[in-house]
């Protein structure tokens, strides 16, 4: 890949990202919004979906996308079966529970990248 496309899929991911967080934001607020459930879609496939991706850096590209879509199917199925297991299914809870390992998925990967912007 060109570094001019790597820097526009990069902005393209965290701009979806954004997007995600802003309807996660009004989610958690209790706002209604005709935008909110589709960001909180696109929040709940794109956060745990680049978050894994970002893990396997290295690997082949197809590869790399198929593990990220089914970590990010077993994120999203995994949670809400656990808390109804728990018998704490709430759907505000799921959503900060996604948001939680999501963000565990990327600060893993701050040192990793900090080292590439070295060399």
């Amino acid at each position: 890949m060109e570094a001019g496309s790597i820097t526009i899929c990069r902005a393209l991911a965290c701009a979806a990202i954004g997007a995600g967080l802003c309807g996660a934001g009004l989610a958690l607020a209790g706002a209604s919004s005709p935008l909110r459930s589709p960001l909180v879609l696109l929040f709940l496939v794109t956060a745990p979906l680049l978050g894994v991706a970002g893990l396997l850096r290295g690997v082949d590209l197809f590869a790399r996308i198929f593990a990220a879509a089914a970590a990010m199917v077993v994120i999203n199925v995994g949670v809400p079966e656990t808390m109804l297991a728990a018998g704490l299914w709430s759907p505000r809870g799921g959503l900060v529970a996604i948001m939680a390992i999501s963000a565990v998925l990327g600060l893993v990967q701050l040192p990793a990248a900090r080292r590439l912007e070295r060399m």
